[in-house]
């Protein structure tokens, strides 16, 4: 079997992994609704996969490069596989969905479909806010842990693929083509994301209870912040199509003989190494860890990667949230364009880069050089971003006053609404309330989404007539030019995107080629440990958490406590979510340029030994040059 035979079912796992990775970063926002949490929480459960992988990261890259490589990633997407249909099993155990929880409306016993007017029964309100609460306890408070533990064990089985994957690759292939295959192999793998944003968009687009309630009686839209999609559909869909994926792998071969390195890695005298003891590979553990951290290339790498990851940990769980939030689009709406926009231009970046290297055979140094100014060159185009913004919704009593009051007024005050609801509507004067109650509205006309609520002081209140004083159900619109702008910026991120992933190949080649050989594994791993720890784990949650202090109304559960938030003071979003972007990338790209200059250092350093040594014995070469990386 050939290393491209290899290559291909690899690549497939790579599909598979990355498809569940960008279905579980559009998947944010649902969640958050369905489980009523903040994004701080919502941080941890994308944390999850980060936590599992960084469990066994080392010791897989270490030890697994001792055994059968195809057999450990073949265990370990099989794991996978499993984990993500863990991540689905909440809402097959919890009650239907309540999105009018906020107001504790009842009309029915299985959904909250009525929203308070100004004459509502209050005192039906609390009877009913009390039975909800019970059962609210009864059912579903918890269940929000079980989605994390099934990430957990995503990391946990992922981390086989990369390390023992790319340096297998690199063990077997052709020098020359070693680049080229683990740029293909990326690339196959980038196309698993344009799939998961898809298939969020989908289920983002379909009620989360799809098949279980009657469609019509949903009053609430895509677009209202209190939607939840059907988000547990794609972890079954991604987690059965992963399953079959471990299944080959257990079948190959524990040697490629493709390249001149496998007669090396092969030989008879290396062959002892199959009856090796755990413990005799121990051994050498300890030595080897120490010959890589104290290698000051590989520091600076390492402390480049970790900057350079808190960035891109941001930029992919909260992009989804981000444009919802700032462009007032639908989750589902924002997925899809996520997908045919971003996720091609990535995966073009990523194959351009390795056929970069291979067509120009780039040196260490030539690669470390494209990738600086890749990376600089992604951060310039990402000025623009700050200039592309929409203004909050105008909301009463939220982000405007109602007319220079508080949010209960003179023309609700006597209508007793309960300060926790969220169940908003749009005025004919333009402006957003929290609810009818709180627009003051007396009755209502038709049903389902085409409610319209009648007689709503607070908007007579603006000069209107009573004729002109009705309100629809849902948030007014954004300003006009908001979705002209939201396309800007996503052909501008895409942009981005490309030129960024320009420089992925040789990131990746720096981490195998400024390492002796048999310390390949392992760089790799303790370079993946590194990122989990200081990057993928603590980035989502500490972001989260600002994020929360956005917040400008919080949604709120019968029993009390806080919900999920709808609705962010967008500017403060903004300025947080580019500003921390742009700042771990300029970081970044110091460390990097120091690294640039550090390893032209070397090699420059490297030539003056080899003409000192042809000086002294004509004839013979330095034999550093015959491993000089590529």
């Amino acid at each position: 079997m050939s290393a491209k035979t290899f290559i291909s079912l690899l690549a497939f796992c790579y599909f598979t992994k990355s498809l569940t990775g960008a279905y579980t970063k559009s998947t944010i926002t649902q969640i958050e609704r369905r489980f009523e949490i903040p994004s701080s929480t919502a941080g941890i459960i994308n944390s999850g996969f980060e936590m599992g992988n960084l469990l066994v990261i080392t010791v897989v890259s270490y030890f697994g490069a001792k055994f059968h490589r195809a057999k450990i990633i073949g265990a370990g997407v099989l794991l996978m596989g499993t984990g993500t249909l863990i991540m689905a099993l909440p809402h097959f155990i919890m009650g239907r969905y309540k999105y009018n929880t906020d107001a504790a409306l009842t009309n029915d016993a299985d959904n909250f479909t009525v929203s308070s007017t100004c004459s509502f029964d209050t005192k039906n309100t609390v009877q009913q806010l009390v039975s909800g609460c019970l059962k609210e306890q009864a059912e579903s408070s918890p269940m929000w842990v079980i989605v994390p533990f099934g990430n957990i064990l995503r990391g946990i089985g992922e981390a086989s693929i990369g390390p023992l994957g790319m340096s297998f690759i690199d063990d077997y292939a052709h020098p020359e083509n070693s680049a080229f295959y683990i740029g293909c192999l990326n690339t196959l793998g980038v196309t698993g994301p344009f799939f998961g944003y898809l298939l969020g968009s989908l289920c983002a687009n379909l009620y989360v209870d799809i098949g279980l309630v009657n469609q019509e009686s949903v009053t609430i839209t895509p677009q209202d912040s209190r939607w939840v999609g059907a988000w547990w559909l794609g972890y079954v869909v991604s987690g059965l199509l992963t399953l079959p994926a471990a299944l080959p792998l257990w079948f190959l071969p524990r040697a490629l003989p493709e390249s001149p390195q496998t007669s090396t890695l092969d030989h008879p005298s290396n062959q002892h190494k199959d009856t090796l003891s755990i413990t005799e590979i121990a051994k050498d553990f300890g030595p080897s860890l120490k010959r890589l951290l104290t290698s000051v290339d590989y520091l600076l790498y390492l402390a480049y990667s970790v900057l350079a990851f808190n960035a891109f940990a941001i930029v992919v769980t909260y992009t989804p949230k981000y444009l919802e939030q700032q462009f007032g689009q639908s989750a589902s709406k924002t997925n899809f364009l996520i997908g045919v926009t971003s996720v091609p231009g990535v995966a073009l970046g990523v194959f351009l880069s390795g056929w970069i290297v291979k067509r120009f055979k780039l040196s260490l140094l030539g690669s470390a050089r494209l990738m600086f100014l890749c990376f600089v060159t992604s951060l310039v185009c990402s000025m623009p971003f700050f200039a592309l913004s929409c203004k909050n919704t105008d909301v009463a009593g939220v982000t405007v006053p109602y007319q220079s009051h508080d949010l209960l007024t003179s023309c609700n005050a006597h209508c007793g609404c309960p300060n926790f609801q969220w169940d908003p509507v749009c005025g004919q004067n333009g402006m957003t309330y929290i609810s009818p109650c709180h627009a003051g509205c007396n009755s209502t006309q038709g049903a389902g989404q085409n409610m319209t609520f009648r007689s709503c002081k607070c908007i007579q209140s603006w000069g209107l007539t009573s004729g002109n004083s009705s309100a629809v159900l849902g948030q007014c619109s954004r300003e006009s030019n908001c979705t002209k702008m939201f396309y800007i910026y996503l052909a501008l991120q895409s942009l981005v995107f490309f030129v960024y992933s320009l420089g992925t190949v040789p990131l990746l080649l720096i981490s195998l080629r400024i390492v002796d050989p048999a310390l390949k594994s392992l760089s790799v791993g303790i370079f993946m440990l590194a990122l989990r720890v200081f990057g993928g784990i603590p980035a989502p949650i500490f972001f989260g958490a600002l994020i929360d202090s956005t917040c400008l109304k919080w949604g709120q559960k019968k029993c009390g406590g806080s919900g999920a938030c709808r609705i962010y003071d967008i500017e403060t979003f903004r300025y947080l979510f580019l500003g921390l972007i742009c700042s771990f990338k300029a970081f970044s790209n110091i460390l990097l340029w120091i690294l640039v200059t550090k390893i032209k250092r070397n090699v420059h350093s490297d030539k003056e030994m080899s003409k000192d040594t042809e000086l002294q014995h004509p004839g013979i070469c330095d034999p550093k040059q015959e491993n000089t990386p590529m």
